[in-house]
């Protein structure tokens, strides 16, 4: 009985041996990791934070048209409403995004995630400006 315990336990060995953990895909600041975020949401799931979507559902869908939400990768983020045009709404709030964001703009920047209530990417919005 013993040898077929240690077979068994040498084949559970093994089969641990060579297993391969998943590596995430991380940049080294020198004394932390941090993982790359890719983001894959869309509608109010893109927004991050809790304030965010608080501001989002209580204030920007209720404000008036020319608005546009910025937010990037690591949770900063700003809305403007009320310009004069979507081109005015988008400079806007990318500005003030980018002010919440420092520090973090070179790998992280601010984009463009909801122009006028419209859901959608920089790209989407650019033939609209």
């Amino acid at each position: 009985m013993r040898p077929g315990v240690f077979i068994i336990f040498i084949a559970l060995l093994a089969g641990c041996a060579t297993y391969k953990q998943p590596i995430a895909t991380a940049k080294s600041t020198g004394e932390s990791i941090e993982p790359a975020f890719e983001q894959k949401a869309t509608g109010e799931a893109s927004i991050m934070t809790n304030q965010a979507l608080k501001s989002y559902r209580e204030e920007y869908i209720h404000a008036t048209e020319h608005k546009a939400f910025a937010q990037s990768a690591v949770g900063a983020w700003s809305w403007k409403s009320n310009r004069t045009s979507i081109k005015h709404a988008i400079e806007n709030s990318l500005i003030d995004c980018q002010k919440n964001n420092k520090g973090h703009e070179a790998e992280h920047p601010c984009k463009i995630i909801n122009v006028d209530g419209k859901w959608g990417g920089v790209m989407r919005f650019r033939t609209a400006i």
